[in-house]
């Protein structure tokens, strides 16, 4: 299955180009020159965040359309539409060109369903995402099948639920150590949008207090292989996360055997929902069990995201999608 993922320039940036995947290892389009993305979004040159992940699909293909629209045969491409009120022209363009390709309307940063700005800028109405999704042949979202359930109803249309592909078994082969006793917390919450990142270090160090710990702030200028190096030194990772996101740093954690505390994520909701709480009482007894039993469930919960984030997990599913319409 040739995989595309395509999406305005402006919802882009500068910093992504086009690439194409080989054997698992991004390239720009139509050489042989390495495609490295940047420090925050890839480590090795071929493990990357979110939905960057989505061309690594079947060796596919991510198409910035200020470089151009090459020749193709995709299958199936991924399209993003966050900024544009009326996307019909970039959509007409993408199925004049590309004729054959079944076209799934997604999202990037947005949040399907929540009804305010998301903190970037982009206000996610439900009337404007149903309109995006049914110029497309199908929509898919990488929340559960209850979000997309709700959103189907509210639309109009049927939403399918792809988790987000990641490379987990790499991330956890490169990064974990099995380092225990560092006596660190990571206050992980974004220290952006108002997502709660003050009460996350104020319970944090209300912690580290109490029962002699040291607190990692999440300083928010570390790079992807950084970050990671981190939460496999610490200890405990605490994420009071207000909104219901995707939960890369859930992902993160689980593959690095660390836990995963707090947040309403849809990581945490799916793999860890007896953790998805920002009571800090409730989150405080949790705290206190791992810390005098340990990750009891560490090895169940990594088998449960190898199965849900895994690409092959997520490839097969998408060809059961696309199998339906």
């Amino acid at each position: 299955m040739r995989v595309g993922l395509i999406m305005p320039p402006n919802e882009c940036g500068n910093r992504w180009k086009s690439y194409e995947v080989r054997d698992g290892v991004p390239f720009h389009y139509g050489t042989d020159t390495p495609y490295i993305g940047g420090p925050q979004d890839s480590v090795d040159g071929h493990i990357f965040r979110n939905i960057w992940n989505r061309p690594f699909i079947g060796d596919g293909c991510f198409i910035n359309p200020s470089q151009g629209l090459p020749d193709e045969n995709f299958d199936v491409i991924f399209l993003v539409n966050e900024s544009q009120s009326d996307p019909s022209s970039f959509i007409n363009q993408i199925r004049s060109k590309y004729k054959n390709a079944i076209l799934i309307g997604t999202t990037k940063e947005a949040i399907p369903g929540l009804k305010k700005d998301t903190g970037q800028g982009v206000h996610v109405g439900l009337g404007y995402l149903g309109n995006f999704y049914r110029m497309c042949d199908t929509a898919i979202t990488q929340f559960d099948e209850n979000v997309c359930a709700a959103l189907s109803d509210e639309i109009g249309m049927k939403v399918y639920s792809l988790p987000m592909n990641y490379k987990v078994e790499e991330i956890r082969e490169k990064y974990k150590t099995n380092s225990a006793n560092s006596r660190k917390i990571l206050a992980a919450t974004t220290d952006w949008a108002d997502r709660g990142y003050e009460k996350c270090l104020k319970f944090c160090n209300h912690l580290a207090d109490k029962y002699d710990y040291t607190v990692v702030e999440n300083v928010g200028t570390r790079s992807w292989d950084e970050w990671l190096q981190v939460i496999d030194d610490v200890d405990f990772v605490v994420n009071t996360d207000t909104q219901h996101r995707l939960g890369q740093v859930t992902i993160e954690c689980i593959a690095l055997g660390t836990p995963h505390i707090g947040g309403i994520s849809d990581t945490v909701l799916n793999m860890i929902p007896e953790w998805a709480t920002n009571d800090t009482d409730k989150l405080e007894e949790i705290f206190v069990h791992v810390k005098n039993s340990g990750y009891e469930n560490a090895d169940a919960h990594y088998e449960k995201l190898v199965e849900r984030y895994s690409f092959s997990g997520v490839e097969k599913e998408l060809e059961r999608i696309v199998g339906e319409i």
